[in-house]
């Protein structure tokens, strides 16, 4: 069953994006299960079918977690590739005192000694391959079956079609490597400031003319707020604080809003600008958040 906090952040816009949530849901279940004081927290997760086994390690011992069954599946369904099918072995590594992860993903090796022949039906069945592995073939009780039609985050690639030439991002890799790495700071060289019809904007961005450069945007509405960074992508709670503090903002997240955000649990902001401009934000900042039901913390303005 899809966690609570999975459940609350569904906002997904890509196969990528939902694939991207599964996985951090599984590493929140696996600090979970883990007794404080491990550095390294290694998931292998093998499945063909709906044959499945997942070995968790804290510190090379391993322990008992529950509830990973669910998302490994779908992140399974996600990476589905026509006719080249979806991988077989799941491999992450979470370390202590982050939300990153690494590890590797691969759809030819066999996953496991002995592979259960209805597994290998199940397998090339919902998840058909044109060139399926000699491993699989060989553990079938059958000839090879007609593959079922797929339609795995197809309601993501109609989303896309609304937008003319825009395409749906690839889906997550079948083969190969995976890593997360959130951002933990950003330097700003420009900010400005904006109100209109109610509404009251700041941005700060590492160059004023560059529309790829990273960007923090905060805005504020009648009782509301949203922090945004990177394709707007963002959060309307969860900021526990901001802080300014000489040339350096930070903001304190909750798990859900650095998830949003894409970056650790204390982000900061290097500012890099005139002492005029720090006094402008020291004063619009606050001003903006008035107003906010449930408003961050402000510490230093």
């Amino acid at each position: 069953m899809m966690s609570e906090r999975t459940r609350r952040n569904r906002n997904w816009r890509s196969r990528n994006d939902e694939a991207h949530a599964r996985l951090m849901e599984i590493g929140d279940l696996a600090r979970a299960a883990a007794a404080p004081g491990w550095s390294r927290l290694a998931v292998r997760h093998a499945q063909v079918g709906s044959h499945a086994v997942t070995a968790v390690t804290r510190d090379g011992r391993e322990i008992t977690v529950e509830g990973t069954a669910e998302p490994f599946q779908r992140v399974r369904e996600l990476s589905y590739r026509d006719g080249a099918g979806t991988w077989f072995i799941c491999e992450l590594e979470f370390s202590p005192g982050g939300r990153g992860y690494t590890g590797r993903v691969d759809s030819s090796a066999q996953p496991f000694e002995d592979v259960p022949p209805p597994a290998a039906l199940a397998e090339l069945t919902v998840f058909p391959r044109k060139e399926p592995p000699g491993w699989l073939l060989a553990a079938l009780p059958t000839a090879a079956p007609l593959g079922l039609p797929t339609a795995y985050g197809d309601r993501y690639d109609r989303w896309y079609d609304h937008f003319g030439d825009r395409r749906p991002p690839a889906p997550s890799p079948i083969t190969g490597e995976l890593a997360y790495r959130p951002t933990t700071t950003m330097t700003a060289r420009a900010f400005g400031h904006d109100q209109e019809h109610g509404r009251c904007l700041i941005y700060l961005t590492e160059q004023a003319d560059g529309p790829d450069a990273e960007h923090l945007l905060v805005t504020s509405y009648q009782e509301g707020y949203r922090v945004a960074r990177q394709d707007m992508r963002g959060t309307g709670e969860g900021v526990r604080s901001i802080t300014l503090g000489g040339t350096t903002l930070r903001l304190e997240l909750t798990l859900e809003a650095a998830d949003l955000l894409e970056t650790e649990t204390v982000f900061e902001v290097r500012l890099d600008l005139p002492p005029e401009t720090l006094g402008e934000l020291r004063t619009v900042l606050p001003g903006m958040l008035r107003s906010v039901t449930q408003a961050p913390e402000l510490i230093g303005f």
